[in-house]
């Protein structure tokens, strides 16, 4: 996107990235080869998601913070856009409203989709990218289960948080769970206080995977 930024000797035309960039535009900004970005992600230097089509992505404000502490001297315009976006998957509409309600009253910026349906959820992962699932198990159609499978195949990005929420969790349930792509399992009986707190912690602190032994 081309915007005029004000500089010293009046108005300018100015390059502004807003969305996320691949691997080539993100070469040709900092001057480099497309071999070398894929180094600096390979590493973890840089910041990048993958596409379901295998693609990396970087978003601008992760390539400014990467230009700012690699020492790159290359001009950067850019409008940090991310947006945290909740994918709330369950059947139960009056539970996914709450759950709504608890997001927006803990997170008012936060854009929340709802969704019945496990194969529009699997979907909208891949076209709107949320940074939180929150995944009910049992759903006609496609089950909880069966969608963390098909994630478990697909899936490359990390950054998404794919929380499991049931009504009734046992230990076997627990064992089953814990080969998949869960971050974290939550009994739909926590209190709203709780759920608010455990978003929050969610979302601040990063997630390691393979937390799902464990209730919160």
């Amino acid at each position: 996107m081309v915007e005029y930024r004000q500089s010293p000797n009046g108005l300018k035309l100015a390059t502004v990235y807003r969305k996320p960039l691949n691997v080539g535009l993100v070469a040709k900004i900092c001057q480099v080869s497309k071999k070398t970005v894929l180094n600096w992600i390979y590493r973890d230097a840089l910041k990048a998601f993958t596409t379901y089509g295998g693609h990396y992505r970087v978003w601008p404000g992760e390539l400014k913070e990467f230009i700012g502490t690699s020492g790159l001297d290359v001009t950067f315009n850019f409008v940090d856009e991310r947006q945290t976006t909740y994918l709330i998957v369950d059947d139960d509409e009056n539970y996914a409203l709450l759950l709504k309600e608890t997001i927006c009253s803990e997170f008012p910026d936060a854009n929340v989709i709802i969704t019945d349906d496990g194969y529009e959820a699997l979907l909208l992962i891949g076209e709107k990218r949320p940074n939180v699932v929150l995944l009910d198990l049992r759903m006609p159609r496609i089950d909880g289960f069966q969608v963390l499978d098909l994630l478990k195949k697909r899936k490359k990005d990390n950054s998404v948080k794919i929380v499991v929420l049931s009504g009734f969790i046992d230990a076997q349930i627990r064992e089953r769970l814990a080969s998949t792509v869960a971050d974290e399992v939550w009994e739909k009986a926590k209190p709203v206080a709780d759920v608010r707190m455990a978003l929050r912690a969610l979302v601040n602190s990063g997630v390691v995977r393979k937390k799902v032994a464990h209730s919160i």
